[in-house]
């Protein structure tokens, strides 16, 4: 059952576990910046030889917890015990002293180095004052048997996942016990999750002690024997065995009150007239002979990385080079956009899952952002008609749901999921027939995430046609009409009704050649 912690101030809550089975206990640790109460006496325990995962709503305060189980943030109050001894100091080093160590999410990796020169980073053997190559690579081969990984490899040639699992060996040759992993999983496809998932399982049976950060219920369940879950900086609950837990239980600790997963009542498009008809494509990784999506359908894109799905939503708005032929709502055929503004005009809108460079921009206003693409739809001689704007954006502030006292707000003072909801507005106040969202809900809070999925079927509903591409086959189950797998830049197979769940999808997937 769950351990629940309310206000760490009036609920002090001491767990004492046998030594024998926890190796890291976190006692009453507070953090305040200021007034600012970032983490509020957060008590909680790691068992030997486990993987405990760590779930929270951006804000919740697990990144002030990591950061401090790693050193890197001084806790205000409370203390962390290592095998039942209390630690004297708390810092990076005193951590990885007492063999704790955080692998970050983008992996720190030098790509000139070999595996092996990477693996012992710091501490490569010397003889006579000079490296001892011979006993590096020896020592370097044993740590990386077993792990695909090749010691004489540039690791800036390695892939995503066994960059990963690079760290995570580094940390254990430096005396890891317990690796804290901060989302892994970022960036990785569905094959290579199942790889990373499969290596920390063997690591854990060999002895070592995980701390998984997710956003995901399904990564918290599939792989975690434990789950710690936080809420605005206070615990909210801790499970020891997850063993029965389901998705829709963790989802309402995270959020603090049930929530109603978005499932979207599946239409059936057959026969009806097209609102996008794609013909003859072709371009790098690209080979689709046709595809037609009918209005109001909302059509899933999915694949390998590499396979084509991207490349396809991006080559329909003009962004990846391609040829071939569009025709919208039946209209006359013409060549497929050669730049984002062609396809503006042609009923075309996409947004990117780059938030970094095509998000919201933070020094604007949330109306200025919502407003910025379609300026030219409601210019007269040059000139922004000023109330057609002040209308637009007040429509598109309400309908997205923006948290926010009003769009004056700069962007910057909203969540992830906030700031989706305002690109998202950007897009559609373009009044797209086709709007195509890449990874749309990608590391954002579950409860926004329903927000958007919503807002998606309402728009649908309406009769615009969306291409949601997503390598979260949850997402796609819940969302979509119809999923098309991508491979080799075609698509290798298409999945309608009951067909369309998490097992054919990941089965389709990870059968992909690309």
């Amino acid at each position: 059952m769950f351990i629940r912690q309310g206000d760490g101030e009036n609920n002090k809550m001491t767990l004492h576990p046998t030594p024998d089975d926890t190796i890291l206990r976190i006692e009453n640790v507070a953090k305040s910046y200021g007034p600012v109460r970032a983490l509020r006496g957060v008590s909680t325990q790691i068992r030997r030889g486990s993987i405990h995962g760590l779930l929270g709503e951006n804000g919740a305060g697990k990144s002030t917890l990591v950061g401090i189980i790693s050193g890197q943030v001084i806790p205000t109050s409370g203390q962390i015990l290592m095998n039942g001894q209390p630690l004297k100091q708390v810092d990076v080093k005193a951590m990885e002293q007492a063999g704790v160590f955080l692998v970050t999410q983008e992996p720190m990796i030098i790509g000139n180095l070999t595996a092996a020169e990477n693996l012992m980073l710091g501490i490569w053997p010397t003889r006579n004052g000079l490296v001892d190559w011979k006993q590096l690579n020896a020592d370097a081969a044993r740590m990386l048997d077993g792990s695909g990984i090749d010691p004489k490899a540039l690791a800036g040639q390695l892939d995503a996942v066994a960059r990963r699992k690079l760290n995570i060996l580094r940390a254990m040759f430096s005396g890891g016990k317990v690796i804290i992993l901060d989302e892994p999983t970022a960036s990785l496809t569905v094959v290579d999750r199942r790889q990373l998932f499969d290596f920390m399982l063997r690591l854990k049976g060999e002895g070592v002690t995980f701390i998984f950060i997710s956003h995901y219920n399904d990564e918290i369940l599939e792989i975690c024997d434990a789950v710690t879950v936080l809420r605005d900086g206070a615990l909210a609950g801790t499970r020891a065995d997850i063993t029965g837990l389901t998705s829709e239980q963790l989802t309402e600790l995270v959020i603090g009150h049930g929530v109603e997963l978005f499932q979207r009542k599946r239409r059936d498009h057959s026969g009806k007239a097209p609102a996008i008809s794609l013909r003859g494509v072709r371009g790098k990784w690209l080979a689709l002979d046709s595809l037609d999506i009918a209005p109001g359908e909302v059509v899933g894109f999915t694949g390998l990385p590499g396979a084509g799905a991207k490349e396809m939503a991006r080559a329909i708005f003009g962004l990846h080079p391609a040829i071939g032929t569009l025709a919208m709502n039946g209209a006359g055929v013409q060549p497929l956009p050669r730049s984002p503004s062609a396809a503006f005009e042609a009923g075309i809108a996409y947004l990117s899952d780059d938030r970094r460079k095509d998000g919201a921009v933070g020094q604007m206003s949330i109306g200025s952002n919502i407003a910025m693409s379609s300026l030219a739809t409601r210019s007269k001689l040059g000139f922004i008609d000023a109330d057609a704007e002040a209308s637009v954006i007040n429509h598109y502030f309400a309908a997205m749901g923006v948290k926010s006292p009003n769009p004056d707000y700069s962007v910057n003072t909203l969540s992830g999921g906030n700031q989706q909801k305002v690109c998202l507005g950007r897009v559609l106040a373009t009044q797209p027939r086709l709007l195509m969202v890449d990874e749309p809900t990608r590391g954002i809070d579950m409860g926004v995430k329903q927000d958007v999925l919503r807002i998606i079927d309402e728009l649908s509903d309406a009769g615009v046609a969306v291409i949601i591409v997503s390598s979260d086959t949850d997402e796609l189950v819940r969302a979509v009409d119809r999923v098309c797998i991508f491979d080799q830049g075609t698509i290798k197979e298409t999945l309608t009704g009951e067909d369309i769940c998490v097992e054919r999808i990941r089965a389709s997937v990870q059968g992909s050649s690309s």
